[in-house]
């Protein structure tokens, strides 16, 4: 009698933890893939379901994220619609800053001038240098950066260096005693460990940035590590770009890495803007769009959705992982088919086994519609957009879920010609070393993309 009892309050227990979790996942307000992945993986399997949403499923929650204080303030729609375009608008319901004039964006197409750049500016730099990677390397790229900016912090500058805390993983410490002793600062962003509810292991920061003086930056996809950037050129290394930029858009990011060292660091931080001080500029327009938890809405996911359904002339994607949802795939269709030409340039097989079996039945799906992929040789690792000539999207973001939904990311909106002709130009170039042959689909590959297909929201 009693191990009846026992046994129909455990029934009854899950059945009610079962409710608990499904309506957490609904109001979630998730994005119907990750949604639907979510619900099977609580409904099949509620003891392995639910302790995996707490620790993967959230996004926009409390707790240890409400300490992290939002990038923008909350957006309001212009009163003067007719001369904001569609697309400004949603970003501005996001609170993103308006398009800023620059002096100068300057295209780095390989891990050779990346890394050049990033010493350049860390050696020339006056006052600050603030730098916000995922993976810091143990290697010669990872330790050369780090004596560089242990030189510069012995001079009295401010040297500040936020880590992602999984990308931080492989870190020696000896390695960054040198830089503490030298006067350097380090955060770690969102311990990997921490105590039940008191944060996601889920929720990275993804964002790649360097700011010194407030004047100068680089940003783009590359980490600082060997496999990214290096002295020399490389055949084994990953193809990757980043863009150096100076003008107004370094006071907006600038921002963005002072509120993630407040956050990483817990101490609070003056957020100075000296962009009124500045004469006006003339040179190329971008806008900074900085995405995660501490965004309200969804501004890169937002960004993508509206722009391929925009699109007149041509969509040319460019990203390690393509896992889109169901929205992102149909926009793609709906393009190729009312005639925009849409070309995707992956790795034939990229760095993540898991990505690349996500990503099968959403690239035969597209082929059907005419949507052209283009398989790299070896890893490609650049994040771009490009819509009809007109605007790109550069920055940290995969086209996948964890990029646009979870993940905390950095990207930059560029509105010029020029510069975007470069870009254009560096992805034809790489077509020479692809092939337009996807996997052959199988019985096996079959049944793996199927269910790919659902749980790839969550990888």
């Amino acid at each position: 009698m009693g191990e009846f009892f026992l046994e129909h309050i455990v029934s009854v227990g899950t059945v009610v933890l079962t409710l608990v979790f499904v309506s957490a996942i609904l109001r979630a307000k998730k994005p119907a893939g990750n949604t639907m992945a979510w619900l099977l993986t609580v409904l099949i399997a509620p003891y392995a379901g639910a302790p995996l949403y707490l620790i993967f499923g959230g996004r926009k929650l409390p707790t240890k994220l409400a300490l992290k204080r939002n990038l923008y303030l909350p957006g309001s729609l212009p009163k003067t619609p007719q001369t904001t375009s569609g697309l400004q608008r949603i970003l501005r319901a996001s609170g993103i800053p308006q398009p800023r004039q620059n002096i100068s964006i300057k295209f780095l197409p390989t891990g050779r001038e990346a890394f050049e750049s990033y010493l350049s500016q860390i050696q020339t730099a006056k006052k600050s240098i603030y730098i916000t990677t995922f993976i810091l390397g143990n290697d010669s790229v990872g330790k050369t950066l780090l004596r560089a900016l242990a030189d510069k912090a012995t001079e009295g500058i401010d040297v500040r260096l936020i880590v992602d805390s999984m990308g931080a993983i492989m870190i020696r410490l000896p390695s960054l005693k040198n830089f503490r002793r030298a006067g350097g600062q380090i955060a770690y962003f969102m311990p990997v460990l921490h105590l039940p509810f008191r944060g996601r292991t889920n929720l990275r920061n993804h964002r790649k940035l360097l700011v010194t003086d407030g004047k100068f930056a680089t940003l783009g996809g590359m980490n600082l590590a060997k496999e990214y950037m290096g002295p020399e050129e490389s055949n084994a290394r990953w193809a990757d770009l980043a863009i150096q930029i100076e003008g107004e858009s370094v006071h907006d990011l600038e921002r963005i890495f002072l509120k993630d060292w407040a956050f990483a660091s817990r101490h609070a931080d003056v957020i100075h803007n000296e962009s009124k001080h500045e004469p006006p500029m003339h040179g190329p327009l971008a806008q900074v769009i900085g995405s995660g938890p501490d965004v309200l809405g969804d501004p890169l996911y937002d960004l993508l959705l509206s722009s391929i359904f925009s699109a007149v002339r041509e969509i040319k994607i460019v990203t390690p992982y393509f896992i889109p949802d169901e929205s992102l795939t149909k926009a793609l269709e709906l393009a190729a088919k009312r005639g925009v030409r849409v070309d995707v340039l992956l790795p034939r097989r990229s760095n993540h086994f898991l990505a690349d079996i996500a990503r099968g039945s959403f690239i035969r799906q597209l082929i059907l519609a005419g949507v052209k992929f283009h398989f790299y040789d070896q890893m490609i690792h650049a994040k771009v957009v490009l819509i009809d000539q007109n605007a790109g999207l550069l920055g940290s973001a995969n086209f996948d879920m964890r990029s646009l939904l979870v993940n905390y990311e950095l990207g930059i909106l560029i509105y010029d010609k020029p510069f975007l002709d470069q870009v254009s130009q560096w992805i034809e170039s790489c077509y020479a070393k692809t092939s337009p042959e996807f996997t052959k689909e199988t019985f096996s590959r079959q049944i793996l993309e199927g269910m790919g297909r659902v749980v790839g929201p969550l990888i």
